[in-house]
């Protein structure tokens, strides 16, 4: 299984993994001689949840497989399955530069039109975009 992140649309990030996420939780608890309830409890969910994840052998939100991680006290990526994490590289400050050139190269115009307008029509724009978030 791969799971591809889009960063934008010059970068992505390709995760490789090998096992069910619910599966190695399921080996870890029976390694550490943990009931599905016992880590339910820790972990703040419901044991329906992990019979779920099972059956589906879908992957759990983020803070979900976050908390199990911690409870089980194993690193994200073991559950995960992640093969060679450390290859996984992350964005590079000159990307990140370069993000911020084509951001700012696409809104320029639209920033030099605002500021050309009246102070008041400046401020109701700038709360129409604040409200925006």
């Amino acid at each position: 299984l791969q799971l591809k992140y889009f960063v934008n649309h010059n970068i992505s990030i390709v995760i490789k993994i090998s096992m069910g996420f619910w599966q190695n939780v399921e080996d870890e608890c029976e390694y550490l001689g943990i009931t599905r309830k016992e880590l339910a409890e820790k972990a703040g969910f419901s044991v329906h949840t992990i019979s779920n994840g099972i059956k589906r052998d879908g992957m759990p939100a983020a803070d979900l497989a976050l908390r199990i991680s911690k409870v089980l006290n194993v690193p994200l990526e073991k559950l995960l399955g992640v093969k060679d994490s450390n290859k996984i590289t992350s964005i590079t400050e000159s990307e990140k530069q370069k993000q911020d050139k084509k951001l700012f190269s696409k809104y320029l115009p639209l920033v030099k039109k605002i500021n050309q307008l009246e102070d008041e029509s400046k401020k109701a724009v700038l709360t129409i975009i604040e409200k925006l978030k």
